[in-house]
């Protein structure tokens, strides 16, 4: 695990790898769904989310059919996305909770998901994104069990 972070940590010092880096924005969050209410994950966890909907709650336009609770690393507009850093962030902001999340999953059969978006402006000189996870986001989702879901949107 240090090995790959070392490493991590050397190419990003280069600068030279764009891979993981591109001038667009991203969102990063951690989603929980399910039937539930929100303020009982919230006190379960001792975190308070980001974000919450609870199922049947008036949306513009929709109505949710299950709850959501989310926790969120938002980037703004024209800054470089490292999705390997800023998962990684998220995930060591959620880890103290991963054993009261894993249970949570299990005893109201949740659906637990590390969503990535990414919004991307194509031009001829900025990168594209290419999407890669330290071990420890993945050994997090395999606690919670929980999945990851990538979504790309032209800007």
């Amino acid at each position: 695990m240090k090995q790959a972070n070392k490493q991590w940590k050397s190419m990003k010092a280069m600068k030279t790898d764009s891979r993981c880096l591109a001038p667009n924005s991203s969102r990063v969050y951690f989603s929980l769904r399910g039937d539930f209410i929100p303020d009982d994950l919230t006190k379960a966890f001792g975190l308070e989310p980001t974000g919450t909907k609870s199922a049947g709650e008036r949306i513009p336009g929709k109505v949710p059919v299950c709850s959501h609770w989310q926790y969120s690393i938002e980037v703004k507009d024209d800054e470089f996305v490292d999705v390997y850093e800023l998962s990684l962030k998220l995930i060591n902001q959620l880890d103290p909770f991963a054993e009261r999340i894993a249970a949570e999953v299990r005893n109201r059969d949740l659906s637990a998901t590390l969503q990535i978006v990414l919004w991307i402006t194509p031009g001829e000189k900025e990168p594209t994104p290419a999407v890669g996870f330290d071990i420890d986001v993945i050994k997090f989702l395999a606690k919670v069990k929980g999945s990851i879901d990538v979504d790309i949107y032209k800007g």
